[in-house]
């Protein structure tokens, strides 16, 4: 349905994966007055609104760069961070101090200092404050706190206005919007079970609406470039890395060591090694020439649908240490059973990425994924 003259729509976005998101709600809902803000925490971001702008798709694009505030907060004793969030007004970027042309907003988290601050100033003048799919953290309890008492405390946050483990749990988000709501009402432990509902496209549907699809070139043209790369193949293999790649010590060897199991579970060596790196990482892997290839870590994972798609590729082998582009790349190519998804779990990693790649395991099983572990 859409929006009364006047009455906008505002979205926020920190990844290019949530900009996909937040693209097919606009198409879904045909809500034509909308502007977007696009926080600075990923590779090239300030680059990336520009393209977005230039789609003319939104009434307006805010690039907003809110600096270390996310990494300062994370370093903050529990009572510390209590006063942090709850002093939301100093962390509400100027821009957004007179939210009287909006409705509504739309964030991809409830954690964020700047959603944060976004969220309750919506809150604070009775207007609905929705939170949308930013990957496979929302159907999951992210709290990585191995003492009883941080769990506790974790659990219990959202009584006082603190994000809890799981994403929107706070009363100021009205509803959360989710590609696969059953896998959350369907768990009567989840505490946000009440408000979740469906998105109003399937992912499909709106990744093959040919003006999409243009606009999506436009906005990542490297996609060309990809295709030009995987022209005259039949079968690839692509690698899905983590921010912790940005920790460990001698990454070379880890890389090759990561070339190895790839090469080892396909049983082949010839078939060409693609490594898309996460927007977050700050690190870059070079290509290595006829044996690494390296994909843009701006582009979401999710567009190889349209690169399989325009080259007939027979198979892409999907490796991963949990990601949320395995379960839409699962959805997108299950009708033809193009894809193998493998989940690294024999490569060392640190302690909180182990737990969330168990976790992103045990969703995987209850989204009746086939895959194999390296």
């Amino acid at each position: 349905m859409k929006k009364r003259a006047g009455h906008k729509i505002l979205f926020v976005c920190t990844k290019p994966y949530q900009y996909l998101i937040a693209r097919l709600i606009k198409e879904g809902m045909q809500y034509d007055q909308c502007d977007i803000v696009i926080l600075n925490h990923f590779f090239e971001a300030a680059e990336f609104a520009r393209k977005v702008k230039g789609t003319g798709v939104w009434k307006k694009v805010m690039y907003i760069d809110d600096g270390m505030l996310d990494e300062y907060k994370l370093s903050l004793h529990p009572l510390r961070k209590y006063f942090f969030y709850h002093n939301w007004r100093k962390r509400l970027p100027p821009v957004l101090s007179d939210i009287s042309p909006y409705s509504e907003v739309f964030v991809a988290h409830d954690f964020v200092a700047v959603e944060y601050a976004i969220m309750r100033k919506f809150g604070s003048e009775n207007k609905r404050a929705y939170l949308y799919e930013e990957g496979f953290g929302n159907y999951i309890n992210n709290s990585t706190h191995s003492s009883w008492h941080m769990r506790l405390l974790k659990r219990v946050a959202p009584w006082f206005g603190l994000p809890g483990g799981y994403f929107g749990s706070l009363k100021w988000i009205d509803s959360v919007w989710l590609q696969r709501p059953g896998l959350i009402t369907s768990d009567a432990r989840n505490p946000i079970r009440k408000k979740t509902r469906g998105l109003p496209l399937d992912f499909n549907q709106f990744l093959g609406i040919p003006r999409i699809v243009e606009e999506c070139y436009r906005i990542y043209p490297e996609l060309r470039e990809i295709d030009r790369q995987v022209a005259g193949l039949d079968t690839i293999s692509v690698v899905l890395t983590d921010p912790f790649l940005d920790e460990v010590p001698n990454r070379e060897p880890y890389i090759w060591e990561m070339k190895g199991k790839v090469d080892e579970a396909i049983g082949r060596r010839d078939i060409p090694m693609f490594i898309k790196q996460h927007p977050g990482e700050k690190k870059s892997i070079e290509a290595v020439p006829g044996q690494i290839l390296t994909l843009p870590k701006k582009l979401p994972s999710e567009l190889l649908y349209l690169v399989i798609l325009k080259n007939n590729l027979r198979k892409i082998n999907l490796f991963s240490f949990g990601s949320t582009a395995i379960l839409n790349l699962y959805d997108l190519c299950k009708s033809d059973n193009s894809m193998d998804i493998y989940i690294f779990e024999s490569l060392k990693m640190q302690d909180d990425v182990k737990m969330i790649a168990h976790r992103f395991v045990e969703l995987a099983k209850r989204h009746q994924i086939a895959f194999q572990t390296v």
